[in-house]
């Protein structure tokens, strides 16, 4: 199975495994599972670290290709495909990083393994 994984599930796979449901743990460590990693995440977590929102990332921003090596995880880049359905999608929900994760399922056709309940909302398959 191909799985999209949310910035907060890439996070606790890395520092709290344990915060992870019992489904997202087992598909995140199960070697047949294909996790893919948005460019978005990189993004989000480096912006979140620079405003102080994640004092104990700084491993993760500086080591980040090295983690999603170990994880086995593919990068997915952010093409236009993926902004154009990110600016255009419906809903209420304004968060740009999870409106691009949103996108990016939908035209990759990929659920996101996700325990925000608000991406669903915007079309997406979600797997928690």
């Amino acid at each position: 199975m191909r799985v999209l994984i949310d910035t907060h599930v890439l996070l606790w796979t890395l520092m709290e495994p344990d915060r992870l449901s019992p489904v997202a743990r087992d598909l995140v460590s199960d070697p047949a599972t294909a996790l893919v990693v948005s460019s978005v995440s990189t993004w989000e977590i480096s912006t979140k670290h620079r405003l102080g929102r994640l004092d104990g990332a700084v491993s993760v921003v500086h080591g980040y290709p090295a983690h999603l090596e170990r994880l086995g995880a593919e990068e997915l880049p952010i093409l236009s495909s993926h902004a154009i359905l990110a600016g255009s999608l419906g809903g209420t929900h304004r968060d740009p990083f999870d409106r691009m994760l949103a996108a990016q399922s939908l035209v990759e056709t990929i659920p996101i393994v996700t325990g925000d309940v608000a991406i669903s909302d915007l079309g997406a398959t979600t797997i928690w």
